[in-house]
């Protein structure tokens, strides 16, 4: 074999193993969004979608699902901490939870 052979062999050996390990490209919440809101108004269907645009179809429906959940900054938290700068002399909160169950606040 000429010493050519061997370099050109090692080249196209070296490029596969490199095709092979290559990671995929990371995605923000805003980037994997894009690409559900895509998804959705093109009417095709998950891994249509997921293998014309070069996605894994798992990771795909992953970030669809954990998209879909309420982030903590969207969640139905109500801030206390505000209540504490109130000049009244006191408060009453309650919250009824359901199934019989209500919690009281009260400052004095």
């Amino acid at each position: 074999m000429k010493p050519y052979h061997a370099l050109v062999i090692y080249h196209l050996e070296a490029t596969a193993m490199s095709e092979m390990t290559r990671r995929r490209p990371q995605r923000s919440r805003s980037e994997w969004q894009q690409l559900i809101d895509e998804q959705a108004h093109s009417g095709s269907m998950q891994a249509s979608f997921s293998q014309a645009k070069g996605l894994v179809l798992s990771s795909f429906q992953n970030w669809k699902r954990r998209l879909a959940l309420p982030s903590p900054q969207e969640s139905n938290w109500l801030d206390l901490g505000r209540l504490g700068e109130s000049t009244t002399a006191g408060w009453d909160i309650e919250f009824d939870l359901g199934d019989g169950l209500c919690l009281c606040l009260r400052r004095c």
